[in-house]
């Protein structure tokens, strides 16, 4: 079955989710240093950075354009933190940070008739991978009291849906470049 999944993919497809689940992983300790400068030690720091870590996700669904990206994305990252022994590494708890929020990016974009493609789409892939990311990290690993948790949750959906708008604008801005390519090819 999992075969059968994999054989929707085409190698650029991977060749994709590899590199932007690369670049999200790579850009996090960065990210991580700014935004915890604004959000100090009473929120989790992916609540502000969420503009950036979903950016990433955000990205690769809307180039591949197949679902379960996310659900791949999260897979990757999740392995790159443990191989490297990165960003926190929680060994197979990083399962739950990095592929459940990609799981639950597929399941808001059910419904959606088109995978993340437009703003409001990507809006709503950003804000609800990253307020599920803040979740987790909020409540499990903080062990947050309930209203802290609930603007934790409300601030993560709203900064990583606007990562996600960027991560769809990011998209036709290299579409253009693409075109205006193509375009002076005929010339």
């Amino acid at each position: 079955m999992f075969g059968k999944f994999l054989a929707k993919y085409t190698t650029f497809d991977f060749m994709i989710i590899a590199l932007l689940s690369a670049c999200g992983i790579a850009t996090k300790p960065f990210v991580r240093i700014l935004a915890q400068i604004f959000t100090g030690s009473i929120i989790p720091v992916g609540t502000v950075a969420g503009i950036f870590y979903m950016l990433w996700i955000v990205l690769a669904c809307t180039i591949v354009q197949k679902r379960g990206t996310a659900i791949l994305v999260g897979i990757v990252q999740s392995v790159l933190v443990v191989v490297f022994d990165m960003l926190g590494n929680r060994g197979l708890a990083n399962l739950l940070v990095y592929v459940v929020p990609g799981v639950t990016l597929e399941l808001a974009m059910l419904f959606f008739p088109r995978y993340v493609s437009t703003f409001l789409s990507g809006f709503v892939a950003g804000g609800v991978a990253n307020a599920t990311g803040s979740l987790i990290m909020g409540w499990v690993f903080m062990r947050l009291p309930f209203i802290p948790l609930l603007v934790s949750l409300l601030g993560s959906s709203i900064f990583g849906g606007i990562g996600g708008i960027v991560g769809v604008k990011l998209y036709e801005i290299l579409g253009s470049f693409k075109k205006m390519g193509l375009e002076k090819g005929k010339e």
